[in-house]
């Protein structure tokens, strides 16, 4: 069987496979064994870290217990996401429409932990040249840079949410039909 063949499809292809890439090699860093992480990708993230001063990486990576809730959420990327996240691309580029389950429970998910994430960075107060250091404060182009890189975390996975479930109602549809096509014929 060939890959899904709708365009929307493609798009999800690279969007998935690309955060199965991300969540591998930078999100899940930390559950790599000792001296097995390429030096690359700890400075990928090492840049994205000083570039975007982003504190909810900053503060579960120093171990802040008040941080628990966030990793948490780096676990469910880790036991739940990233094998979904591998079902889905291997059942688009399998042409299995089973795959739509799987994007619609990731999509969900991927929403639902993003959202208290982007809350964070906006209620987090504006810095300026008076803020003492150590305080928690990002400047407004720190949060630019961080809802760029977590907006489409939220954006893309709603949408594929709203479409992986009208895909599905679609199919069950279809099964309904079928199978009272079935009952009367065999009456």
């Amino acid at each position: 069987m060939a890959m899904l063949p709708r365009a929307l499809d493609k798009v999800y292809l690279v969007y998935f496979a690309l955060a199965l890439l991300i969540g591998i090699f930078i999100d899940l860093q930390d559950y790599w064994p000792a001296g097995t992480l390429p030096g690359i990708l700890k400075q990928i993230k090492d840049q994205y870290l000083e570039d975007s001063k982003d504190p909810l990486l900053t503060a579960a990576l120093g171990g802040a217990p008040q941080m628990a809730w966030f990793d948490s959420l780096v676990f469910q990327e880790f036991i739940f996401q990233l094998p979904a996240l591998y079902l889905i691309v291997k059942g688009i580029l399998q042409g299995s429409r089973s795959s739509y389950i799987w994007i619609l429970a990731y999509s969900v998910s991927s929403a639902a932990t993003t959202i208290p994430c982007i809350y964070t960075f906006l209620v987090i107060p504006d810095a300026d040249a008076t803020t003492p250091v150590g305080t928690l404060a990002l400047s407004p182009a720190q949060k630019r840079f961080l809802l760029y890189n977590y907006v489409p975390f939220i954006v893309v996975p709603l949408i594929a949410a709203v479409d992986s479930a009208m895909q599905l109602a679609e199919d069950v549809k279809l099964a309904v039909t079928a199978r009272k096509a079935m009952e009367a014929k065999a009456k």
